[in-house]
């Protein structure tokens, strides 16, 4: 099979995404709620404000890699950016 650009490509396997690196664990909103013992929707919240890590979006989606989040509880929950921008360190 080929792409637009004639380049040959592999039936069922996506050219623009990353593969996962091995034993990265996902969590969603509930999970990490639990973590943070916060609401979900203050979850959310904290992801925008730059007070917890965004996550990655799926679609509509949002995950976070629970040994990251296991590492800003075990660091203070230090902010990991300020309004838009990343913190510098």
């Amino acid at each position: 099979m080929t792409n637009a650009n004639a380049a040959a490509v592999e039936q069922g396997v996506s050219t623009n995404s990353r593969p996962m690196p091995p034993g990265r664990v996902m969590g969603n909103v509930h999970v990490v709620a639990q973590k943070y013992d916060a609401h979900p929707r203050s979850i959310f919240r904290l992801a925008d404000a730059g007070k917890i890590p965004f996550g990655v979006k799926l679609g509509s989606l949002r995950r976070w890699d629970l040994a990251e989040i296991d590492a800003h509880i075990a660091n203070g929950c230090k902010p990991v950016r300020i309004a838009g921008k990343a913190v510098l360190t």
